[in-house]
């Protein structure tokens, strides 16, 4: 459960964040095991080498079971249903229904499709609201892209900003068997934040590849699921509340979308040039006739930013910390490299966002958004769309699909957080990499609040020493930092930081 503009018990536009230290490279493809009792991955494939961002590199990078550990089933959702929250999602729930795919999810918390033509526009004739996604600086930020984006479903405002009392709102990126969902007790006027995890039938084999994962296949044929709520992922790596309760224990949780101003630099919009690209690099791979998260593919060109701003402003949640600002960086880009947004190379500038990303890189919050509407290697995103036009037209097998997240612009990787800036001396490295998850701000009773990268010069040795550990474990174990579905350590840096720890 780890946001580019929107986060919420998961993120949104930066989507969920979390962050901690890690130690191969970015982009590569991933497949979680099921993990063992020290954490370590029973999985013996070959991992691709680091460094690897290229989709057609056929090797995969094993990666953890965060939920290793932690109860699963109707034990979990009798932990979650004992709680005294009550909204559309404890209500929908707590029942145990049997739900085998996304569709069957989001009639079950009153967000499903009702009229699935193309007559239908966002949010009307009794269908839900929605928005895509094409970047996340989040828990997901190593899977979205364009031709992979981060769906959001939810409580349809009408055009304007209003309050909803109950409203819900899921999230959801192919490549991870999880759904994030946020909802409000309307009684309590609390705010309460789920991840729910599903099992895939490859989960059990180890076997899962892009096919099962980054297809329609990933939203159906469920064979189980278990529902989390943010209480009980508060000391693991998909903690929702670094980015949703961002001031600490006994603040405000709040829904998050960095993004929230117009242009919406990073989510789809057919009348907005930032927006029309994406949708464009979207249609190359997918075409028009594929459904993407519920969502049905005759309207998907109709996604709006401009309708989740609307949706978390009017939930009351219109002050963002470190918001982007759409209108400013992106005209400062324009201004640095003309050919933007379509072609992202020369990559963009912009004094606005550097700002912004030094503050950022300095612990004082989430990571922020990356500057150029596009994340993606123009190369990378062209092989990799084609492979997956190939799949829909039945022209690739699904065993044979290549991982299309692996297509981010390699001379991006910095500047979109996922590895530290160059030049950094290893404790500011340990700062950007860990500041997120280990910071004052934390709830002192859990087990990383020892961990504080801004106060190293009164940590004890021996807590060092268990992070210079966890650094050097293989980034295929759970207890690995900071942990690779978030950011990855280059051997210099690792070097630096363990150094600095010494």
């Amino acid at each position: 459960m780890k946001a580019s503009s929107l986060m919420l018990g998961f993120a949104v536009a930066a989507s969920l964040a979390a962050a901690a230290c890690s130690s191969s490279e970015d982009g590569l493809s991933r497949s979680s095991s099921g993990g063992t009792d020290d954490g370590a991955s029973p999985d013996t494939r070959p991992s691709a080498p680091a460094g690897s961002n290229d989709p057609s590199d056929p090797r995969v990078e094993v990666m953890p079971d965060p939920f290793d550990g932690l109860p699963r089933g109707k034990a979990q959702l009798d932990i979650v249903c004992a709680r005294p929250q009550q909204d559309n999602v404890t209500k929908a729930l707590c029942d145990n229904p049997s739900i085998t795919s996304v569709v069957e999810l989001q009639e079950a918390l009153g967000l499903g499709f009702v009229d699935r033509s193309d007559k239908a526009q966002n949010g009307s004739r009794g269908n839900p609201a929605f928005a895509f996604l094409g970047h996340s600086s989040s828990l997901v930020m190593r899977e979205v892209s364009a031709i992979n984006p981060r769906a959001f479903v939810f409580s349809p405002p009408p055009g304007q900003p209003v309050r909803i009392p109950g409203f819900v709102v899921m999230g959801f990126a192919r490549g991870e068997p999880v759904v994030e969902i946020a909802a409000e007790d309307p009684n309590r006027r609390t705010l309460q934040f789920y991840l729910l995890k599903f099992d895939m039938a490859c989960e059990a084999t180890h076997t899962c590849v892009p096919g099962d994962q980054l297809t329609p296949a990933i939203e159906k044929n469920w064979k189980s699921w278990t529902l989390y709520q943010d209480e009980d992922l508060k000391n693991t790596i998909v903690d929702c509340r670094h980015c949703h309760q961002p001031g600490g224990p006994g603040t405000k949780p709040m829904l998050r979308m960095q993004e929230l101003k117009d242009p919406w630099t990073h989510w789809f919009r057919n009348d907005r040039p930032g927006g029309v690209a994406l949708i464009q690099d979207f249609v190359k791979a997918h075409g028009d006739k594929e459904d993407y998260f519920g969502i049905p593919a005759s309207i998907i060109q109709s996604a709006d930013g401009r309708a989740m701003e609307d949706f978390v402003v009017g939930q009351g949640f219109g002050n963002q910390p470190n918001s982007f600002d759409s209108k400013r960086i992106e005209s400062e880009v324009l201004q640095s490299s003309q050919k933007q947004p379509v072609m992202n190379y020369p990559i963009g500038k912009s004094s606005t966002w550097q700002s912004l990303y030094e503050a950022s890189a300095a612990g004082q919050f989430i990571p922020v958004p990356y500057h150029d509407v596009k994340v993606t290697d123009p190369d990378k995103l062209g092989f990799a769309a084609g492979q997956y036009r190939m799949f829909a037209d039945g022209q690739l097998p699904a065993a044979n699909l290549p991982d299309i997240r692996r297509i981010f612009l390699d001379a991006a990787l910095e500047d979109l957080s996922m590895r530290p800036k160059a030049g950094m001396t290893g404790k500011q490295i340990l700062v950007q990499a860990c500041a997120q998850c280990h910071n004052s701000r934390l709830d002192p009773s859990l087990s990383r609040a020892k961990f504080d990268v801004a106060d190293l010069d009164t940590m004890s040795a021996a807590d060092k020493q268990a992070a210079i550990a966890r650094m050097n474990l293989p980034s295929s174990n759970k207890l690995h930092m900071p942990p690779a579905l978030f950011r990855t350590l280059p051997d210099a840096a690792l070097k630096l930081a363990v150094d600095a720890l010494k």
